[in-house]
């Protein structure tokens, strides 16, 4: 059998053109498809997001430009929270250190700034100021401990309305001293906890970012 026989079999150019670009037609469409699937399974988990990362950066921004610093060792922010370790403020039998007074005016000149912004302050329904303490059950040591962190508590939200007279005259209602329960092998009564709770109108805004993905 020589060559000219085999090209017989060769089907002809045109046809297998086609069908080549036929093939890469639907395989973009099909990639198209997947990727805007994709794209409205994100958009609105990232419109969810969006109002809770933008009050974030809020508050590391003020963070960062009272403390200098974008971390501190004993302090971390969370998405609506200041987390800071009993240790930067109390010595082990209680007593007050001396750089206490510098970290909580720091903390309110923060919260200070917060609410003295229309916007920012829309979007708090109260801060609470959380401390833990571990739980023995109903008995002598529990009830002392709690009353111990209700003290500690008491004394940090006194001294951020005495440290900025502004922040307790105007924003005192926003401010919620509590004591929590802990599980005695954890290290939560070893940290306060500053818990921003976010207002009705941050929700709002949320769900006027998720309606144009209703339908």
């Amino acid at each position: 059998m020589n060559v000219k026989s085999l090209w017989k079999y060769v089907p002809p150019a045109g046809p297998i053109f086609s069908i080549t670009l036929i093939g890469m037609v639907l395989l973009s469409a099909l990639l198209y498809y997947r990727a805007v699937k994709i794209q409205r399974f994100l958009e609105p988990a990232l419109a969810l997001s969006q109002p809770r990362n933008e009050f974030t950066k809020s508050i590391n921004s003020l963070f960062e430009k009272e403390f200098r610093a974008k971390s501190i060792k004993g302090l971390k922010i969370r998405t609506s929270s200041i987390l800071m370790e009993t240790s930067l403020l109390f010595s082990g039998d209680g007593a007050p250190k001396a750089s206490a007074q510098d970290d909580l005016q720091k903390l309110a000149r923060i919260f200070l700034s917060l609410m003295k912004d229309d916007h920012t302050r829309s979007e708090i329904s109260q801060v609470l100021i959380i401390g833990h303490y571990p739980s023995y059950g109903m008995t002598g040591a529990t009830i002392m401990e709690r009353v111990k962190v209700q003290r500690m508590v008491g004394f940090i939200q006194d001294a951020l309305f005495q440290l900025e007279p502004e922040l307790g005259i105007r924003y005192a209602t926003y401010f919620e001293g509590a004591a929590q329960q802990t599980n005695p092998q954890e290290k939560k009564s070893e940290v306060v906890e500053f818990r921003i709770v976010p207002s009705e109108f941050l929700h709002i805004e949320v769900l006027e970012k998720l309606e144009k993905y209703a339908d």
